[in-house]
């Protein structure tokens, strides 16, 4: 107990000394004196009321009965306690106590009750780092500005011989504005790159990109669909025992363009109640074509559509747009068949039709807008799972969340107006 009081008085000592330092010279140097002393011998009094007044004060009980010191600042994460499994995230501030401090939860926790306050803290950042620093210009890459899928578009849509090609040409570019540099001929070098910078980058890409999903898809957005169909890369096949195709029926409702989607039977044997696309398992017999067999299921599935429709542009109720070209070893390892997906495009707005799912396949059928699909933030993405959409009345996952991903990061986002 002694060396307790000698310690808290030696704290007193350092800390009146320190008020002794800044107060000398000025013309409050000896109120400042005098209060000081009359401090030090309160503080080493045994009686010090004060203090354990002030200590009291800013202590305050917690739920478990157990004490918690105050944290000085509103703004601030530090707390006085925390569980023992969260004991190691510390804090410490200009004027802390003897006693730890912790952190126990992160930003978004935080934020829970204001989600305002994080939103500002975004939009301070994204400012910050336009304003200036490696973000200040954007990077709009070869074919999009995401590294990571100019990459994936670069490798999977070019040959080798293609991209060494395009290397050799950028490079021989490089080497001759290297050339103008050295020899200060700057306006040469100025029309040299012209054509390199980023606002005439961007304005070439938008021109190819035509396809607006906010608006009714035209004779040119189908059109646009179908080119990317075909410029996607033939995948090395294998021959597989079970084969399927699933039909990517693109439509519109109210104007509205949309995607078809089926919630399957409660009483089937495979996946029952789950999401899934229209289509089926191939019939040797019946089946000449992996599109045969996608139309087929399609009339099995859902009755009310009228393949024989002609609308005024003369078009055919429903028109073959082209193959999705997946990764056709990954979905047979998802579900074991080997399955092909068909995108299709229905002429009628379906509004105007009263569809009649076939009970004993299907319990429902719905549709969601291509907008939807469009919308980063209605997907779930985890390792070692296929995409999660949520943006629909159920969960999409499995076979039918990779392929609709395919679908949207392959034909509709690089083609997409708005991207």
């Amino acid at each position: 107990a002694i060396c307790q009081g000698m310690n808290a008085g030696n704290r007193m000592i350092l800390k009146q000394s320190r008020l002794l330092r800044l107060s000398s010279g000025s013309k409050c140097g000896s109120s400042a004196l005098r209060f000081a002393s009359r401090s030090l011998s309160s503080s080493m009094s045994p009686d010090n009321s004060e203090l354990k007044g002030s200590e009291s004060a800013n202590r305050k009980s917690s739920k478990e009965g157990r004490v918690q010191l105050q944290v000085p600042k509103e703004n601030s994460a530090a707390v006085h306690h925390a569980d023992e499994e969260i004991q190691h995230q510390r804090v410490w501030l200009p004027s802390s106590a003897d006693e730890p401090l912790f952190w126990n939860e992160d930003v978004v926790k935080r934020n829970t009750q204001n989600p305002h306050n994080l939103s500002r803290l975004l939009d301070r950042i994204e400012k910050q780092e336009l304003e200036g620093g490696r973000y200040r210009m954007k990077q709009y890459g070869v074919l999009h500005e995401d590294p990571a899928e100019d990459m994936r578009l670069l490798t999977e849509n070019y040959t080798v011989p293609a991209l060494a090609s395009a290397l050799r040409d950028r490079e021989d570019v490089l080497q001759y504005c290297a050339q103008l540099a050295a020899e200060n001929d700057f306006e040469k070098l100025k029309d040299h790159l012209r054509n390199f910078h980023p606002s005439l980058v961007l304005n070439r890409r938008n021109e190819r990109r035509v396809l607006d999903v906010r608006k009714p898809l035209n004779a040119a957005s189908l059109e646009t669909i179908r080119k990317a169909l075909m410029r996607m890369p033939r995948r090395v096949t294998q021959s597989h025992s079970k084969r399927a195709g699933v039909v990517i029926a693109l439509c519109h409702v109210d104007g509205v363009p949309s995607i078809i989607l089926e919630r399957r039977a409660e009483t089937l044997r495979a996946h029952p109640d789950e999401i899934c696309l229209p289509g089926g398992m191939v019939c040797s017999v019946a089946d000449k074509t992996i599109v045969e067999t996608c139309l087929r299921e399609m009339k099995e599935e859902i009755g009310g559509l009228n393949f024989d429709y002609h609308g005024d542009d003369g078009g055919y109720g429903i028109s073959v747009l082209g193959v999705l070209r997946c990764n056709w070893g990954e979905v047979h390892h998802m579900v074991g068949v080997a399955v092909t997906p068909v995108v299709c495009y229905l002429g009628q707005d379906l509004a105007e039709i009263d569809l009649k799912p076939n009970p004993d396949e299907v319990s429902e059928v719905f549709t969601v807008p291509l907008e939807r699909l469009m919308d980063k933030s209605q997907w779930v993405y985890k390792d070692d799972h296929a995409p999660i959409f949520v943006g629909s009345p159920y969960l999409v996952f499995g076979l039918t969340g990779y392929i609709m991903d395919r679908f949207f990061k392959d034909i509709l986002l690089p083609n997409n107006v708005n991207e």
